[in-house]
């Protein structure tokens, strides 16, 4: 007779690695994080500006399908940054402190990665020399779905998936933007401005306060 071959267990099926959306109320960080939602199980982060950018952001959250989102007001750390340091620098060492707390926010949710809307050359932190520098501050891996992409191509997929109308509402600029950004930061000229901050303190403060929201 013949003997049954047994049959093999299947292994549980693995669940969507998770990541952390830096989302504001533009354009391009609501379509990064559409891009990636296939793949990977967002949190949404958003720097609240005053200016009732929360309340556009739950709805951006709504339609690309974050459910959990966590609000840290901005001026917990920009106005010890614009008092301290050389204003060229403030854009890359805003981001960077972006970076890091949503690095310490990360670890609570066990997020393996963080996706932003960045794309090259599109405003002042985005050149590649400033992403480089960008990166040094985030033990996450940083995914750019947008990389490549040309304006044209982000709003086309903006309008297509039903966050355009929202994101452009207000036309919002940051109060904050120096006349010359710097554009080529050297990491080690940035982080000598950075020894000016107490840096730590910074980042242990904002998350103090952060706020989760959940988004019905």
């Amino acid at each position: 007779m013949k003997k049954k071959r047994k049959k093999k267990k299947k292994g549980k099926k693995e669940g969507k690695k998770k990541a952390m959306l830096l989302i504001s109320q533009g354009i391009d960080s609501p379509v990064a994080g559409w891009l990636m939602k296939k793949k990977l199980d967002i949190i949404g982060l958003h720097f609240d500006n005053e200016v009732g950018s929360a309340s556009k952001v739950k709805r951006l959250c709504k339609i690309i399908g974050v459910k959990k989102l966590y609000v840290v007001k901005h001026s917990s750390f920009i106005t010890n940054i614009i008092e301290k340091i050389n204003r060229r620098f403030t854009c890359v060492i805003c981001k960077r402190m972006m970076y890091r707390i949503t690095n310490k926010i990360a670890e609570r949710e066990n997020c393996s990665f963080l996706i932003t809307g960045e794309s090259l050359g599109q405003v002042a932190s985005q050149t590649l020399d400033n992403l480089v520098v960008l990166d040094d501050a985030s033990k996450l891996v940083v995914l750019r779905p947008l990389l490549s992409y040309d304006k044209e191509e982000t709003i086309q997929i903006a309008k297509r998936i039903g966050t355009y109308s929202i994101s452009t509402e207000a036309n919002w600029r940051c109060k904050y933007l120096p006349k010359k950004p710097v554009t080529k930061a050297k990491l080690t000229a940035i982080k000598k401005q950075e020894e000016r901050l107490d840096v730590n303190w910074l980042v242990e403060e904002s998350v103090k306060g952060a706020v989760v929201v959940r988004i019905q």
